[in-house]
C-alpha cells in the first residue's frame, strides 16, 4: 500500500508513525508541510475545511500527521493503518 505522511520533521508523532511505518518495511512518501510557506498554506486550509479536523479546530492542536492512502483518501487513523498494514505496533496520540 503506497501512502502519503504529511506532517512535521519536528512533530514527535510524525516521527514515531513514520519510524513504525519503516521499522516494518514501509517506506512513506513523507511531505514535511513545515518545509514550505506553499506546503503550510496547502495543510492548512485543508485543516481548516475538512470533517477529520472538527475535533481539533480551535484546541491549539496543528492536528499532524495526516495520511493520504493509495485510493486517495485521507485519514487520521494511525493504529487503522497500522491495522490495515498488518503492523500490530500501537501510536498513543491525542
Amino acid at each position: 500500500m503506497a501512502i502519503t505522511v504529511y506532517g512535521s520533521n519536528v512533530c514527535p508523532g510524525t516521527l514515531r508513525f513514520i519510524s513504525v511505518l519503516t521499522e516494518n518495511g514501509v517506506m512513506p512518501n513523507f511531505v514535511n508541510v513545515t518545509g514550505s510557506i506553499g506546503l503550510l498554506k496547502e495543510f492548512v486550509t485543508f485543516r481548516d475545511t475538512s470533517p477529520l479536523y472538527d475535533g481539533v479546530r480551535g484546541t491549539g492542536a496543528i492536528g499532524f500527521p495526516l495520511v493520504k492512502l493509495e485510493d486517495g483518501t485521507y485519514t487520521r487513523d494511525l493504529n487503522g493503518v497500522l491495522a490495515d498494514l498488518g503492523i500490530q505496533a500501537r501510536i498513543e496520540y491525542k
